[in-house]
């Protein structure tokens, strides 16, 4: 069963604080007649959620010992079997868990150029340890730089992401993800190209978002096979919210190898074709997502997201919303102050990056890769599969 599916009226009704309706209703009402990106709409503090977006890299490691398992697949197909369930244990965290723990989805702050975030699983013997790096590459537009890997098990997630957001009536947002994620398992030479899924965002008017999922998303193996995910948003496959069903089969065509469905923020099994043998695919509520390891917040960078966000969190968390506001609006203004000297420098966005570079993807193996797997993808599907920014830029971590 999905977990936050049990939201009734009255606790919408009484998710927006006293004092802040009539913030609400403006925000609202500003949504329904802007036309373009909402990201750079200025979001009522009360609707914040208290970390920044960059954080939020970190879903992709919140299953460490899954993420290691990817390389211990026998052959392409068990490998691309893991490689997907590894994928759908990133979903709940990264769309769903907010709205079991604090009742709706929450905007998390937008990202200023540079800001980094660090994080660390420290495994067993059998698993190592997962390392998480990402930054904040662009800021116009946004986009986060991330890198996960696990040296031990041999696997290594690149990528970077993007949003672009439009109102939806009645009320609500869509947001179309920018950016892919390479996966690199080296002992096998093997590449997956992942595609990101769209959010909806609903609930906007009872003050208490929640996301859902919908669309297709696709992991292409350069071993010659591909997984299709399919999103419903209205139960289509399984009778509940948050539904998805997976495919996996060879990218020039034939029949498919497993099939997996079920709820994305819950319990989902898989299906041998072959033997017609089913059994559990993942479980979101017995296996935990692990939270990482950070450094106190003493020994971070002034760039780091605890650092850099502290004062507004703080203020979120003590619903001093005023100073959240505040706060917010210095930060973004010595944001906007660095920019224009950067101009007058005839400097650009990547200039400014410390962890991660702008690469070109001729030159680059993991550049190379990705347009290897986006032939192959738009070959079998059509170019509506893979969405990337205008200007199709790559970063890469700096060695």
């Amino acid at each position: 069963m999905s977990k936050d599916n049990n939201i009734n009226d009255t606790e919408a009704a009484t998710a927006v604080p006293e004092g802040q309706k009539d913030s609400l209703s403006s925000f609202v009402a500003t949504l329904a007649s802007f036309s373009g990106d909402l990201s750079s709409l200025t979001c009522p503090s009360f609707l914040l959620s208290s970390v920044s977006l960059l954080e939020y890299s970190q879903y992709w490691g919140d299953h460490p010992k899954l993420f290691a398992s990817i390389s211990k697949g026998e052959n392409p197909e068990e490998r691309l079997l893991n490689a997907t369930r590894w994928f759908i244990s990133t979903l709940y965290g990264s769309y769903s868990s907010r709205s079991t723990t604090a009742g709706m989805e929450k905007k998390p702050y937008n990202p200023v150029l540079g800001e980094q975030y660090f994080a660390q699983w420290t495994g067993d013997a059998e698993t190592g340890d997962t390392v998480l790096k990402a930054e904040q590459v662009s800021h116009h537009p946004p986009i986060m730089g991330f890198h996960l890997e696990n040296k031990k098990a041999g696997v290594i997630l690149e990528g970077h992401c993007g949003q672009k957001s439009r109102f939806a009536m009645p009320a609500g947002i869509d947001v179309s993800q920018t950016g892919h994620a390479i996966l690199t398992v080296p002992q096998f030479n093997e590449h997956y190209l992942i595609t990101l899924p769209n959010l909806n965002i609903r609930g906007m008017v009872t003050g208490r978002p929640s996301v859902e999922l919908s669309g297709t998303t696709y992991i292409v193996s350069s071993a010659g096979q591909m997984t299709t995910i399919e999103y419903s948003t209205k139960g289509y496959f399984s009778g509940e919210r948050h539904s998805f069903k997976a495919t996996l089969k060879p990218i020039e065509g034939g029949s498919a190898f497993y099939t997996a469905q079920g709820v994305w923020s819950g319990i989902s099994n898989y299906t041998n074709v072959k033997t017609n043998a089913t059994s559990l695919f993942f479980d979101s509520d017995t296996d935990k997502s692990v939270a990482p390891e950070l450094k106190p917040l003493a020994e971070m960078g002034d760039l780091e997201s605890h650092k850099l966000w502290s004062q507004v969190t703080n203020a979120i968390n003590s619903k001093d919303y005023s100073t959240a506001s505040r706060v917010k609006a210095q930060i973004e203004e010595a944001q906007r102050a660095l920019a224009k000297a950067r101009k007058e420098k005839g400097e650009t966005q990547a200039d400014a990056l410390k962890v991660f570079e702008l690469v070109s993807e001729d030159n680059d193996e993991t550049g190379k890769a990705f347009q290897l797997l986006k032939g192959k993808l738009v070959a079998a599907v059509g170019i509506k599969a893979l969405k990337e920014d205008d200007t199709k830029p790559h970063w890469r971590l700096r060695e």
